[in-house]
């Protein structure tokens, strides 16, 4: 089994190297990508349009998949894709050259996605931009031309964009009725100035795109890791996505595939296991995102070791520590849902090079947000 390296995974983007298992792309697109794709003046919408009608999977209006923040009417020049558009990840798509970033998480912070806590701006169905503060003044360096937070990058990144100063508006007079308006947060206020500079498109797809089957968060972790059942082709279990995928490897212990999953995913802190550490694990059972206590259930009596996105502790994870205890050899390893989610949005980028040939596409990782004391 290949072992990629965390700087190769994090590098590798939509032009199939997960899958080919060689190759990367540059951070930047390509002159060549730009000047042979940029007669094609596609808008955010017109790309949105296309993921609708090729998804695979019946669109429902709702109030996830939508755009966040951003003018669904701006002609892109390069698309992103990614676990969370965190500020981390919009920095690189500028550098890249890209506008529109499709996103798995949510981009401010809760499953709302209002561009501010006080629920002004761009709510959860708007395509409206979010307003930055006014700003002035010369600007810290950003973090990430330091050490690339949230990468776990060992060296210094290209120089990227400053970031705004956010500067926290001081409460209005008290209005006739006596209330104050509410001051916006600089963090919230900071990253809608940034998308607002530089003219970013954000859309949430995470619904429609997790209800195609196989699971692509699964299938490519499995891609990731080098997993395949004994006849050679990734194998869904249960009528649905929702019942994950079984693989078949060869035999290691409990520690050493999380070991290879830390390794090869290049997590900093998040990979967490239950069980007995010498477990041998011949047979996988893949949960991505949130794992239910019900599907953790069903699946564990069929398979060594489950591996998982992230749990409810008193749920899933209490459930196999009991199993652990009672002296049957399972294993649980729950890997962090933007890991997790990261690897789904790989498999996303390969896809919409397909039915977006006119414009770049790459993959852009958000990294492990945790990080584990030594």
């Amino acid at each position: 089994m290949k072992v990629i390296s965390r700087r190769d995974f994090v590098a590798m983007t939509a032009a199939g190297t997960m899958a080919a298992g060689s190759g990367l792309e540059s951070a930047v697109f390509s002159r060549s990508d730009q000047v042979t794709r940029g007669t094609a003046r596609l808008t955010a919408q017109e790309i949105v349009d296309r993921i609708k009608a090729n998804i695979g999977v019946e669109w429902r209006s709702d109030d996830v998949d939508t755009f966040k923040t951003g003018d669904p009417s701006t002609v892109v020049t390069g698309v992103v894709t990614t676990s969370m558009a965190t500020l981390d990840v919009l920095q690189k798509a500028v550098q890249a050259g890209a506008n529109l970033i499709i996103t798995a998480s949510p981009t401010f912070y809760s499953r709302a996605d209002l561009a501010n806590p006080a629920g002004r701006g761009a709510g959860a169905g708007g395509a409206g931009r979010g307003q930055g503060p006014a700003r002035g003044g010369t600007p810290p360096p950003s973090p990430a031309t330091v050490s690339g937070p949230g990468t776990g990058a060992s060296a210094p990144m290209p120089p990227a964009p400053a970031m705004p100063q956010p500067v926290v508006p001081s409460p209005a007079p008290a209005a006739a009725s006596g209330v104050a308006s509410t001051p916006q947060d600089p963090v919230y206020a900071g990253k809608n100035a940034f998308i607002e500079k530089h003219k970013l498109v954000v859309f949430r797809l995470t619904q429609h795109w997790n209800q195609r089957t196989p699971d692509p968060r699964a299938l490519g972790l499995a891609t990731a890791m080098g997993w395949r059942t004994s006849g050679g082709r990734d194998r869904q279990s249960g009528p649905g996505a929702n019942a994950g995928l079984r693989y078949e490897v060869p035999a290691i212990t409990l520690d050493a595939l999380a070991s290879q999953l830390k390794t090869t995913l290049g997590t900093r802190g998040g990979v967490r296991a239950i069980g007995d550490r010498r477990t041998t694990v011949r047979r996988i059972g893949l949960l991505p995102g949130y794992t239910l206590i019900k599907d953790a259930i069903d699946m564990l009596p069929a398979v060594d070791a489950i591996v998982t996105g992230e749990v409810q502790e008193w749920e899933s994870a209490a459930y196999v520590q009991d199993v652990a205890f009672a002296g049957m050899a399972k294993g649980f390893i729950s890997i962090g849902r933007i890991v997790n989610e990261a690897t789904g949005m790989q498999v996303c980028a390969d896809w919409l090079k397909t039915i977006v040939p006119e414009v770049p596409v790459r993959f852009t990782s958000a990294g492990d947000p945790y990080w584990r004391p030594v």
